[in-house]
């Protein structure tokens, strides 16, 4: 069976589209440089030219380790009742999802590490792109450690899709919930216009609506970005003041969600991490003092 990718055609105009054909393992394939040939074609999905032998062959990665150990594990009759051969994507990662039969489907990263965005399993054909969530992933790993301050930007739906209204300081706009990609030419400024009146918005994706009594300036924002740009004025302030900030310039003890609510853990005043809610608010007595293995390895992921 013949498979490829079409694409525009490799001349001036790119008038004609064109097919560059997929070899599969085992297939001839070239490198490119000087001596090496020229093959009209590449390998396919998952597969890679070896440099030894010039043939497709399988790329070696976490997640095609992992597989090779399911099935290995499953020809011994070893592997659990719910347990699934992990999926890999066409570069060899993980795909954008797993599922949990019968319970539920959660995003995870190239690594295969758990995101945030879940839904309910409803079956095998169910999708989840998990655009957003890998995003604010990669931005949380690559781009805020460098940074003094949090990068409070997108903003994420509980499936890990992005929510299809967005906002770059005070200025609003609609995307594709899939890829992300502006979507249309309508955007908003907060200060006058609020986010409602984008036609992309959806109230029952704004977990924090606006009062309809509230006046202008409005915001889109929520009580966990909030906490933030409050710290954030208030070590500005301090610097013009002439203060020494270094001893609390710390966001540790903030931590938000893709979607704008509260990471489950938090640490208070005296140094311990407790529990909270989506919403800030502390759960039962839950508390990890520092210096304490509780403090190291605290989850209240399952509260």
């Amino acid at each position: 069976m013949h498979a490829g990718l079409t694409l525009p055609s490799p001349t001036i105009c790119n008038c004609c589209p064109f097919c560059i054909p997929l070899f599969n393992e085992g297939m001839p394939c070239s490198l490119g440089g000087p001596g090496d040939g020229v093959t009209i074609g590449r390998c396919g999905h998952g597969l890679t030219c070896n440099n030894v032998t010039r043939t497709c062959v399988r790329m070696s990665t976490k997640c095609h380790d992992a597989q090779d150990d399911y099935d290995a594990r499953h020809a011994q009759g070893v592997t659990g009742v719910l347990e699934r051969r992990p999926t890999c994507d066409v570069r060899g990662d993980y795909a954008t999802y797993t599922c949990v039969p019968s319970q539920t489907c959660f995003c995870q990263s190239e690594e295969g590490d758990r995101l945030f965005g879940e839904v309910l399993f409803t079956g095998n054909n169910q999708y989840m792109p998990c655009g957003c969530s890998r995003m604010f992933h990669k931005v949380e790993k690559y781009i805020s450690p460098g940074l003094r301050y949090p990068v409070a930007g997108l903003r994420c739906t509980s499936d890990g899709n992005f929510n299809p209204v967005q906002c770059i300081d005070r200025v609003c706009y609609c995307v594709n919930t899939i890829t992300g990609e502006v979507v249309g030419t309508d955007t908003i400024n907060l200060d006058t216009q609020r986010p409602s009146s984008l036609p992309c918005y959806k109230e029952e994706l704004d977990l924090f609506p606006i009062r309809n009594d509230t006046e202008p300036p409005y915001n889109y924002t929520s009580p966990c970005y909030e906490s933030i740009r409050e710290k954030e004025e208030l070590i500005e302030q301090s610097i013009r003041d002439g203060f020494n900030v270094d001893f609390f310039t710390s966001f540790s003890s903030i931590s938000c969600m893709p979607d704008g609510t509260f990471g489950r853990i938090t640490i208070d005043s005296n140094g311990s991490k407790i529990c909270i809610n989506e919403r800030g608010v502390r759960i039962e007595d839950y508390e990890a003092r520092p210096n304490t293995p509780e403090f190291n390895n605290m989850d209240c992921s399952k509260l």
